[in-house]
């Protein structure tokens, strides 16, 4: 909701236009730009609700605190249409003073009854009494006779008041006050990890997890303490295991604790809800006992094969020949094959162990898992080796609207015209730039293979791509630069391939084609799967020399 706020002690600048509600690590814009100091107390005044003439009756004019503001319209954003149409309602009639009185209503609405039309009083009679009751059986509420119930409402009730809105009415549930003016109640605007209780001086405020210390320094201001050691840390509510939390010891120091299950909230943040399932049953073959063990996992996670159920060489053997996908298998030649020897040769050639919920692999060389992958699974780390490179080649279509006509000046075309690759050469680093500045933040650990959903060994041999361009015998070329973990089978190679030709044509290629890139010839758009004759290929299928091969092996086309 646009509001245009000014300071308190300069009424007489312009004011400036904000859009509320905002998350907690963006309220800080909102300070710097009115150059005001974090604080509990008032420090700001509402010229105008933009746009909103309701709200603007209920906030124009009032002096207010930035995060009380922020949390009202929290509070706002979760009211459908009819329990926004008893705020309003009830803001009218009680004309609360101060935006503590307005969040205190706003966790009150159940207190009040409204009326816009009688017409027909069967349906506002049982509408009256739902919205009192709240929640009520079907049945109930069928035997109900509704009409008796209006005229009762409307003859005994003396607090009845005529709104904009309708008529409203004070039904029996009595109004509490949630909100002290001080501490924030717990309130789940969005989705978080975990809900922390602080404790100090008998009084409670919240933190959502994962938050900013900015968050935390709120909490403590408004609980009006100076140091987190002085607070007693709840969890209330969270998403981690109970095997996570039991190596949190329940007598760490509140700065720890806090810093270590902020930090924890973090990682769970980043990874999607089928990953974090994933990565607690890594947890349960590997069994990390330290906090920074677990870190360490988390940084890996995707490094990882797990094979639940998986407790023999053979059967080892039998998965990977019979289930794996990576062999036709015919179960009429069952009693010729040796699973068993099969299972050696493979795990030969792997670093990989039994636990005790199956068979474990791990692709990467994260050496602060040494000692864990030993202690725990027997496994004895690899020496370190460089991470190795894989570059896939795709052709690129490049347009502009921006066109020269026959007199020689610039104008723009009703559709795309094509350029030759040979003619923006000169324009490799403004379009790697692009490239750059389009990647998300969340992308910088793995790149496009955040998105890759599979728990596979493609997932952990391929530890992060991107997308870039690159000059190729003097036309630019589209490339995937791929960093791995270790060599991919053929059968690998192939899915990433799927994978890459997805982000190029209905992913992360799809959206950047849409971003003009500014130019000297004009504004350009660079696609990397619209062009004729599209492919993707290794350096080595190119013949590109000083192509990466795969240790040593060679992909056949």
């Amino acid at each position: 909701m646009l509001i245009r706020l000014k300071r308190i002690d300069r009424k007489e600048d312009e004011s400036i236009m904000f859009n509320f509600p905002y998350e907690e690590n963006e309220i800080s814009n909102v300070y710097n730009q009115l150059e005001l100091e974090t604080s509990t107390a008032p420090n700001c005044y509402i010229e105008e609700v933009v746009y909103d003439s309701d709200m603007n009756e209920v906030l124009k004019g009032k002096e207010c605190n930035i995060d009380e503001l922020n949390f009202l319209f929290k509070r706002m954003d979760s009211f459908d249409t009819k329990e926004r149409k008893v705020f309003y309602a009830s803001a009218f009639a009680e004309n609360p003073k101060i935006i503590a009185e307005l969040i205190n209503l706003s966790f009150n609405v159940h207190c009040y009854s409204l009326v816009s039309d009688f017409n027909n009083l069967e349906a506002v009679g049982k509408d009256l009494y739902l919205s009192e009751k709240q929640a009520v059986a079907t049945r109930e509420l069928d035997e109900l006779d509704g009409g008796s119930f209006a005229m009762e409402v409307i003859k005994n009730n003396p607090n009845s008041k005529i709104t904009p809105y309708g008529v409203l009415y004070k039904n029996s549930n009595e109004p509490e006050q949630i909100y002290n003016g001080k501490q924030f109640p717990p309130y789940h605007w969005k989705e978080t990890v975990a809900t922390i209780q602080l404790t100090a001086k008998g009084a409670n405020e919240f933190i959502y997890l994962p938050c900013s210390d900015v968050e935390i320094e709120k909490a403590l201001i408004r609980l009006e303490t100076p140091y987190l050691h002085d607070c007693e840390v709840t969890i209330l509510d969270d998403n981690f295991s109970k095997e996570v939390l039991d190596i949190i010891s329940a007598d760490t120091v509140p700065l720890i604790k806090i810093d270590t299950l902020n930090k924890l909230a973090g990682y769970y943040k980043e990874i999607c809800n089928h990953d974090i399932e994933y990565f607690e049953k890594l947890m349960d073959h590997v069994k990390p006992r330290t906090v920074d063990e677990i870190f360490a996992l988390a940084d890996s996670m995707y490094e990882f094969e797990i094979f639940d159920g998986i407790e023999s060489v053979e059967s080892y053997g039998r998965y990977m020949i019979c289930d794996s996908g990576h062999f036709e298998y015919d179960s009429n030649l069952e009693k010729y094959i040796d699973f068993k020897r099969y299972g050696q040769e493979k795990m030969a050639h792997e670093f990989g162990a039994f636990s005790e919920k199956g068979y474990i692999t791990y692709h990467g060389y994260n050496q602060k898992l040494a000692n864990l992958l030993f202690e725990s699974l027997g496994m004895v780390f690899p020496e370190q080796e460089e991470l190795q490179n894989l570059k896939l080649y795709m052709p690129l279509e490049i347009t502009t609207y921006d066109i020269e006509n026959e007199y020689g000046y610039k104008q723009y075309a009703n559709e795309p015209q094509e350029i030759s690759n040979a003619e923006v050469t000169q324009y490799l680093d403004v379009i790697i730039m692009a490239i750059e500045e389009n990647n998300l933040l969340e992308e910088e650990q793995r790149g496009l293979m955040r998105y890759y959903d599979d728990h596979d060994s493609v997932n952990a041999k391929v530890s992060k791509y991107v997308f870039s361009v690159e000059l190729v015998e003097g036309e630019l070329m589209g490339v995937a630069i791929l960093t791995l973990n270790d060599e991919l089978t053929p059968k690998e190679l192939e899915k990433i391939n799927e994978n890459v030709t997805g982000q190029a044509s209905d992913g992360w290629g799809e959206g950047f084609e849409q971003r003009e890139i500014s130019t000297d010839m004009g504004d350009i758009n660079v696609s990397f799967w619209d062009s004729d004759n599209w492919f993707i290929k290794t350096a080595e299928e190119m013949g590109i020399e000083g192509n990466q091969k795969m240790g040593g092996m060679k992909f056949e086309q």
